[in-house]
């Protein structure tokens, strides 16, 4: 499996765990931006089932960053860190996280497993 496909999936997961956790308080898709992307393979990805689990690391000002660990039959595969910026409406700038949405992240700090198919 191509690498994009892990990042691709670790992005699918990234997402639906900030959905999970923020609901109405962040929309990942228009109110973030991805900065940075460090991704490290133990062993080749395959077509199929894998597990993926989305832990957040930290927490900025204006930023969060995650762990997307990316497993499959029991063994991890893959470890993808994804650092995130909140936006500005103009979407130009970043903007600090509101404590309600400081709080919803931190249930991020436990595990959220995501399967993908």
């Amino acid at each position: 499996m191509p690498f994009y496909c892990a990042h691709e999936a670790a992005a699918a997961a990234w997402t639906r765990a900030l959905v999970e956790a923020c609901g109405d308080l962040l929309d990942p898709v228009t109110q973030t931006a991805v900065v940075n992307v460090v991704s490290n393979f133990g062993r080749e990805l395959f077509t199929g089932d894998a597990d993926v689990v989305v832990t957040l690391d930290r927490i900025g000002t204006t930023s969060l960053t995650l762990l997307i660990t990316i497993e499959q039959d029991g063994v991890q595969a893959a470890e993808v860190t994804a650092t995130l910026v909140q936006l500005d409406s103009s979407r130009v700038n970043s903007a600090p996280w509101s404590p309600a949405q400081i709080a919803a992240l931190e249930a991020l700090r436990s595990e959220l497993a995501v399967q993908t198919p």
